[in-house]
């Protein structure tokens, strides 16, 4: 059985993952087909298939394809910061950057027709 993208981020917070990159490749309705998250620990790759979020691509990638989000939000909010929780929600997952008393950035991740949602939740 393949892991969830839930196991993925996992393996980052134990890590101790810091963001560095996010690409995105262009979906449709406004989803993204993929997202990579590159962390100084390895990336982890976010697709959506048959109504769920689909994960993969640890350690590392070299020259992740697509287009560079760094300046997009919610991405340049936690470029550099630490991944610090994930948790299961829906048809995605909710992850969070910087711990709870370090003003978190908490963004949700969910399959959605055409691709990957994302949705700035604090």
């Amino acid at each position: 059985m393949a892991e969830t993208v839930e196991a993925w981020f996992g393996r980052v917070i134990e890590k101790e993952g810091r963001l560095l990159r996010v690409t995105t490749d262009t979906g449709a309705g406004g989803a993204f087909a993929a997202l990579a998250f590159t962390f100084d620990v390895g990336t982890v790759r976010v697709t959506a298939e048959g109504g769920t979020l689909a994960g993969g691509a640890f350690p590392a990638t070299e020259g992740e394809a697509g287009t560079t989000a760094n300046e997009d939000d919610p991405w340049w909010t936690v470029i550099g910061n630490e991944l610090h929780r994930v948790t299961s929600h829906d048809a995605g997952v909710i992850v969070q950057f910087r711990p709870d008393n370090e003003s978190p950035k908490i963004v949700q991740l969910e399959a959605a027709p055409g691709g990957v949602r994302v949705r700035t939740v604090v």
